[in-house]
């Protein structure tokens, strides 16, 4: 059977054994689920390839990302997690339910307003199981506007102080007759994707109170939202100037091979 070795663990995780006692968590009961979890990652790994397989022919989509959790990252979770989970009365019978990102899926596209049609595919191809959730940084949006757009999408707004810019997905699915697991989507541009996953090797889950690296990473942040605003300018400007764009790129190349003639 698959067994941690709680002091092994403790270390590599810098989990002292102070604050685990105070979580109120059992070992033998976090072993149980350990050793249940590695017995299905391989279910969850095929769950996350037919997944990837739906999603990375919708349109607008530019790439789809997936990763199956860990075992020893899941029991380092819940450990993290402590007094909430151990209220849920977390155990090997129902922790596929109460961990809602065994199978995370990143679904990312290029420019920002084409959320709207990916929402609408996604919501189309399965039944979201709580209501999604549309991150937003301060200044990202007119709100008005943004507000008028949601009014027929069923969706939430949350501003996050720290420019987190992500659209949430929960999803179910049955990997055995036995085991009902949910799945997160989060939908986002290639730009918020770059800055997240260098915010999340640098902060998590250790240094997210650190000063110095939470302004110099807010600056990044805003860097990123700054490129998705270039994206969206450049795309519209494109559509603008269509034909006329051509135009004047013509006579500019024909005045330009005159001076050199």
């Amino acid at each position: 059977m698959h067994k941690l070795n709680k002091d092994e663990f403790f270390k590599t995780f810098d989990i002292s054994k102070e604050y685990f006692t105070s979580t109120g968590l059992e070992w033998d009961n976090l072993n149980k689920i350990y050793a249940d979890y590695c017995k299905i990652v391989p279910l969850l790994e095929k769950e996350a390839e037919h997944i990837v397989s739906k999603l990375i022919d919708v349109p607008l989509v530019h790439s789809v990302r997936r990763r199956v959790k860990e075992p020893s990252h899941l029991i380092e979770k819940i450990i993290r997690k402590g007094k909430k989970y151990h209220d849920l009365n977390i155990d090997v019978t129902n922790y596929t339910k109460i961990v809602t990102d065994l199978i995370g899926i990143r679904v990312l596209h290029l420019f920002k307003d084409d959320w709207i049609n990916l929402h609408k595919s996604i919501t189309d191809i399965w039944e979201t199981k709580e209501i999604p959730q549309l991150n937003v940084r301060y200044g990202d949006y007119n709100m008005e506007n943004l507000e008028d757009q949601l009014k027929d999408i069923d969706c939430e707004i949350i501003i996050r102080e720290y420019g987190y810019r992500s659209v949430h997905y929960l999803i179910g699915a049955n990997i055995s007759k036995s085991k009902e697991t949910f799945i997160e989507i989060q939908a986002r541009t290639v730009f918020e994707e770059a800055w997240s996953e260098i915010d999340h090797i640098i902060r998590y889950p250790y240094d997210t109170d650190n000063p110095i690296l939470t302004e110099y990473l807010a600056i990044f942040n805003r860097i990123a939202g700054s490129a998705d605003e270039m994206g969206m300018f450049i795309k519209k400007l494109k559509a603008e100037v269509g034909n006329n764009g051509k135009e004047l790129g013509n006579n500019s190349k024909r005045e330009l091979d005159l001076k050199f003639k």
